[in-house]
C-alpha cells in the first residue's frame, strides 16, 4: 500500500547506470529505505534529525515502509510527509518483519546509493553533508577498481542523550575516512544502517534480504553476500560521517529479546552464516579472511554472553541447543583455525577462543604446555594451569626430583549452551627449586602466560609493528628532520613547559605529599600492618562489622580499622560503639589501605577489591577475604572466578564442595575456607536470647527482580522510579499474599504479626502498594535483620539467601517461587547452582499466595517448629553451630602470612 500515491512503480532503471546520464537515471544520488515498526515514541528525534540536515533532506530520497505498526507511529509518518511529496514515500503493510518491509522499500528506491537507516537512531546534522563530499571524491563506478560499500561512523547514543563512541567497531575509523582493501585489512561491516550501496549492483544480482535470517544477522548477512556477488574488494569508510546508534536500556530492542527466541539458535547460523560461508567457497578459492571475521564477530558473541554475569542467553530454549552445537560445527569446518586464532577485532577471552578453536574438533583438547598462573609466597606455593577436554590426562608431577601430589586441586569447566567444551585445570604445589609437570607421559613446558600458535603465512599484521620498531630504534630526538633550529628550539621549550606543569600538577602535588606521609612514624605506627575491615562503603551491619566486633574483643594483638562512608547512616552508631572508623575515600583512607596486610569485606565489587588505582598507586599489597554477603546457593562463577580473592568464606560442605571442587568456579581449597560466617555467631546468641513465645512475626522479606529495576540515576546507585510498577507480577503477587484474609486470620489466632520486609529498592513504591493496616512494615534502615530474625516465628522468602539465616536458628520457613522461571532467565547475577529449593531446601515451595498461606497454617499446627524432613537437612547443612565462625576465619586469614 502506498499512502502517498507519487512515484513510478514500473521504473527500469538496470540498464542506465552510466556515468554521463546517472542524473537521469537515478533521479536520487542517496535513498533512505526506513523500515519502522512500533517505534513511535523515537520517531519525533529521527524526524528531527533528517529536517536539521545541513545538506537540504530534500536531496535524499526518504522511503518509509511502516511495517503493521500499532502504536501510532504510521499517522506520524503521513503527517511529516504532507508538503515532502518529491522525495518522501510512504507505504505501508501488514507485519511480515524487516527483512520484508526493506524489499518493500527496495521497489521503491530511486537513488543511486542505498541505505537502510532506523527509524529509532538519530543522525548527526552532517551526516549527508559527509557522505556527499565523500561519494563525490570516490564514488565514480567508472574507476578501474570501484568502491561499492560505505560506512559511516557508528556512534552510540544513550538514554540520557550522552553519544559514546564505544562501539566495538569503532577502530576501523581511528585513521580518518580512508578507503580499505578487505584482503589487506579484513575489516568487517554489520549494519546496513549506517552503510550505503550501489543501488545499480543491488538490482543486478537480484539482491534481497532474506526473511529467514532472523532475529538478528539479516544484515550482516546481506552485505557479506552483495560484497561476494559483486566481487567487491574496497570499503570506504566515512568517519566524518557520523550515525547514532540508539542503545536502548528497557529491554524493548529486538538484540535484548533474540536470546531467547529459537531462530537465533537455527535460522541465524542456518541460512545466514553457513550461507554466506558456502557462496564464499563457490565464488573464491579460499575464503575470503573479511567473510571469516564477518562470522566470527557474530558467532564470538554467543560465547562471550555465556560468559557474561547477566545474560538473556541463560534462557536459550534447551531443546534446540543440539542443533546449536551441529551447525556450529559445520561453521567451523569452513573456517580457518588461523582465522579465530588472529582474530582481533574485539576483545575475545581466551576460554572462548579456545572453545571455538577446539571444541568442535571431535579429538580431546591437549596442549603442549602448562602455565605458571600464580605464586603464593606466605604459604610457598606455587599454582600452574592447563587446559584440556575430556577426561583428565594422565599426570605425574616432581619437585625436585621427588614424586609428588598437588597440595591443592580444582578444574573449572567451562559450559556453552549445556555443553562443556573447554576445561581449566589448576594445581598447587610446595615451591621448589625444580617443579616438573607430565600429561599423559608428556613433559610439558613452563610459560608464564597463555600461549596461542602464530599466523599461517606472514601478513601486514606481522610486518607493520616490525617497521614501528624500526623506526623506534633511532630516538625521534635524535633524529633529523626539516625543522630548522629556532622552530625545534621554540617546541623543546613547549615541551620543557608542559613537563614542568605536569610535575607540579595537583595530582603530582598531592602524591609527593602522599609519599611523604607513608614514611612517617606517625603513621607507620598508627596504620602498620593493618587489617581492613568493610561491608559496603555506605553501610555496614554485616560479616565484616561482626568479625571486626570479635577482633576487637578477642584480638587486642591485631591492628584492626574499620571503613565506612562518614554520611552513612551507621557511622553515629558505630562512633558510638567504639569502633576505630576511618572515612572511605578520605586520605587517612588512602594511608591505610597502602599499609594494610589484610582487607575483609562481605563485598567482591570492584571498588571494595580494587579500592585505589594502579595504574597510580600500584597494586594493593593487602590480601583479600570475601567474608560473603550470605551463603551461596545460586551459580555466581560468572561473577567471582574472575577475581582475586585469597581466603573465600563459605558456610556450608555443599557450598564449599560447590565453590572449590571441579565445576564452573576457578577456585580450590587453597582459596576456600570452611569457616561458617561470622554474622550467624551473633544470630545465634540472640535468636537463644529470644524466648518462644516472644518470637512473634510472621516475616514476609522477598529478593528484587531486574526487570524492575528502573533507570540508573547518573553518579550513584540509585534508580529512578518505573511506571506501572503495581501492575507488574511482582506486586499483582505479594500484595495478594499480604492482603490475604486467611493470613490476617492466622497471625490473629496465634498472637503473631504479619511483618513485611520489602527490599531497598521497593522503598518508592510502597505509597502505591496499598498494604492493609495490621501489615508491620519493617525497614533495612532501621530495623537490624538479626533482630528482626530472631523474634521470627515463620519465614516467607523467594529466592533470597536469607533463607539460610533463618533456617540456622530453625525457623520454619515457605519458599514463594510464582516467577521460578524468568527469575533464572540470566538477567540476574545468579543462575541456577548446586541448590534445589525443593530437594534442598529448608521449606516447602509454593508458586501461589493460596498455598503459601496453607503451609504457614501448617508450621502453626506444629508450634512453629521444623519438622522431617526439613529438620534433618538444616542439621545436615549446618556443620557449624558453636559461635566459633570468627575465630574459624581469622585462623584463616592468618594462614595466609603464617605460612600454615
Amino acid at each position: 500500500m502506498d499512502t502517498t500515491g507519487n512515484g513510478d512503480d514500473g521504473m527500469e532503471l538496470e540498464a542506465r547506470g552510466a556515468t554521463d546520464d546517472r542524473q537521469a537515471a537515478w533521479p536520487f544520488q542517496v535513498s533512505a529505505v526506513i523500515a519502522t515498526y512500533n517505534v513511535a515514541r523515537y520517531l519525533p528525534a529521527f524526524l528531527r534529525s533528517l529536517a536539521e540536515q545541513a545538506v537540504g533532506i530534500e536531496k535524499v530520497q526518504l522511503v518509509f515502509v511502516d511495517d503493521g505498526s500499532t502504536d501510532g507511529g504510521l499517522q506520524i509518518l503521513q503527517d511529516w510527509a504532507v508538503g515532502r511529496e518529491h522525495h518522501v514515500r510512504v507505504l505501508a503493510q501488514e507485519n511480515r518483519w524487516v527483512a520484508e518491509a526493506r524489499n518493500a522499500g527496495l521497489e521503491h528506491a530511486t537513488g543511486e546509493w542505498v541505505t537502510f537507516t532506523d527509524p529509532d537512531d538519530v543522525l548527526d546534522p552532517q551526516y549527508f553533508v559527509e557522505v556527499f563530499k565523500f561519494i563525490a571524491l570516490y564514488g565514480d563506478s567508472a574507476r578501474p577498481e570501484p568502491v561499492n560499500l560505505l560506512a559511516a561512523h557508528q556512534m552510540r547514543l544513550l538514554e540520557s542523550g550522552e553519544i559514546r563512541d564505544n562501539h566495538p567497531q569503532r577502530r576501523k575509523f581511528g585513521k580518518g575516512s580512508r578507503i580499505v582493501n578487505l584482503h589487506a585489512d579484513p575489516i568487517i561491516q554489520l549494519s546496513v544502517n549506517s552503510s550505503f550501496m550501489r543501488n545499480s549492483l543491488i538490482r543486478e544480482h537480484g539482491l534481497r534480504f532474506d526473511d529467514r535470517v532472523r532475529p538478528n544477522f539479516e544484515d550482516g548477512h546481506f552485505i557479506a553476500r552483495y560484497m561476494l556477488l559483486t566481487r567487491s574488494e574496497r570499503t570506504g569508510l566515512m568517519a566524518s560521517a557520523k550515525y547514532l546508534y540508539r542503545t536502548r536500556g528497557d529491554g524493548s530492542s529486538l538484540l535484548e529479546k533474540s536470546f531467547r527466541m529459537r531462530e537465533k539458535y537455527t535460522a541465524v547460523l542456518e541460512h545466514g552464516y553457513l550461507d554466506v560461508l558456502r557462496l564464499a567457497t563457490a565464488e573464491y578459492e579460499t575464503v575470503p579472511r573479511w567473510v571469516e571475521n564477518t562470522v566470527l564477530y557474530d558467532l564470538f558473541w554467543y560465547f562471550k554472553e555465556q560468559l557474561a554475569v547477566q545474560s538473556l542467553s541463560a534462557a536459550a530454549p534447551v531443546d534446540v541447543l543440539p542443533r546449536f552445537h551441529e551447525l556450529v560445527r559445520e561453521i567451523r569446518a569452513l573456517v580457518a583455525d588461523e582465522a579465530v586464532r588472529s582474530f582481533d577485532l574485539m576483545h575475545v577471552e581466551f576460554a572462548v577462543r579456545q572453545a571455538l578453536l577446539q571444541g568442535y574438533s571431535g579429538e580431546p583438547i591437549r596442549q603442549d604446555y602448562v602455565r605458571l598462573s600464580d605464586v603464593d609466597e606466605g604459604r610457598q606455593q606455587v599454582k600452574v594451569s592447563y587446559w584440556f577436554s575430556g577426561e583428565l590426562p594422565d599426570e605425574s608431577f616432581e619437585v625436585d626430583g621427588e614424586t609428588v601430589e598437588p597440595v591443592h586441586e580444582t578444574v573449572r569447566d567451562y559450559t556453552f549452551y549445556g555443553r562443556t567444551l573447554i576445561r581449566e585445570r589448576h594445581l598447587w604445589f610446595e615451591r621448589g627449586l625444580r617443579t616438573k609437570v607430565r600429561l599423559d607421559g608428556v613433559l610439558m613446558q613452563v610459560t608464564r602466560g597463555e600461549v596461542m600458535a602464530g599466523p599461517e603465512g606472514l601478513t601486514n599484521r606481522q610486518i607493520n609493528p616490525a617497521i614501528m620498531g624500526i623506526r623506534k630504534q633511532v630516538r625521534d630526538r635524535f633524529a633529523p628532520d626539516d625543522v630548522d633550529a629556532l622552530r625545534h628550539g621554540v617546541r623543546r621549550l613547549r615541551q620543557s613547559w608542559r613537563k614542568t606543569r605536569r610535575n607540579f600538577s595537583k595530582t603530582n602535588l598531592s602524591d609527593e605529599v602522599l609519599e611523604f606521609s607513608l614514611k612517617t612514624s606517625r603513621v607507620r605506627n598508627r596504620y602498620q600492618h593493618a587489617w581492613v575491615f568493610m561491608d559496603r562503603d555506605t553501610d555496614a551491619n554485616d560479616n565484616a562489622e561482626h568479625l571486626y566486633r570479635w577482633v576487637r574483643d578477642n584480638r587486642p594483638d591485631i591492628n584492626a580499622w574499620f571503613v565506612l562512608r562518614e554520611d552513612s547512616a551507621d557511622w553515629a552508631r558505630l562512633q558510638a560503639d567504639g569502633f576505630r572508623l576511618v572515612a572511605h575515600g578520605s586520605w587517612q583512607w588512602k594511608l591505610l589501605m597502602l599499609h594494610a596486610d589484610h582487607l575483609a569485606s562481605s563485598h567482591a565489587d570492584a571498588y571494595v577489591t580494587q579500592p585505589l588505582n594502579q595504574r597510580r598507586y600500584g597494586r594493593s599489597r593487602f590480601r583479600y577475604t570475601f567474608l560473603q554477603h550470605g551463603v551461596i546457593h545460586n551459580d555466581l562463577s560468572r561473577w567471582l572466578s574472575w577475581k582475586k580473592i585469597d581466603v573465600f568464606v563459605t558456610t556450608t560442605p555443599a557450598e564449599h564442595q560447590a565453590i572449590a571442587g571441579h565445576g564452573p568456579y576457578s577456585f580450590s581449597s587453597h582459596e576456600v575456607a570452611l569457616t561458617g560466617l561470622p554474622r550467624h555467631d551473633a544470630l545465634l546468641r540472640r535468636r537463644r536470647a529470644v524466648r518462644p513465645a516472644d518470637r512473634d512475626l510472621l516475616l514476609v522479606m522477598p529478593t528484587w527482580r531486574q526487570n524492575l529495576l528502573g533507570e540508573r540515576v547518573e553518579g550513584s546507585n540509585k534508580r529512578l522510579p518505573i511506571k506501572d510498577f503495581g501492575a507488574s507480577e511482582y506486586a499483582r503477587e505479594y500484595r495478594a499474599l499480604l492482603g490475604s484474609r486467611e493470613l490476617q486470620d492466622l497471625a490473629a489466632q496465634h498472637g503473631k504479626t504479619l511483618a513485611f520486609m520489602p527490599h531497598p529498592n521497593m522503598r518508592v513504591y510502597l505509597e502505591e502498594f496499598d498494604l492493609p493496616a495490621h501489615v508491620r512494615i519493617l525497614d533495612f534502615a532501621r530495623d537490624n535483620v538479626q533482630d528482626v530474625l530472631a523474634r521470627t516465628a515463620a519465614f516467607v522468602t523467594d529466592y533470597s539467601s536469607l533463607a539460610f539465616d533463618a533456617a540456622y536458628i530453625d525457623v520454619p520457613l515457605v519458599y514463594f517461587q510464582f516467577d521460578r522461571e524468568s527469575f533464572f532467565d540470566g538477567t540476574h547475577v545468579g543462575r541456577q547452582g548446586y541448590f534445589d529449593f525443593t530437594r534442598n531446601g529448608f521449606g516447602p515451595v509454593e508458586r501461589d499466595g493460596d498455598a503459601v498461606v496453607r503451609a504457614l497454617q501448617a508450621h502453626a499446627s506444629r508450634g512453629f517448629e521444623n519438622t522431617a524432613p526439613y529438620d534433618e537437612r538444616v542439621r545436615d547443612t549446618f556443620v557449624f553451630r558453636d559461635g566459633k565462625n570468627c575465630e574459624r576465619v581469622v585462623a584463616a586469614m592468618e594462614a595466609l602470612t603464617s605460612g600454615h
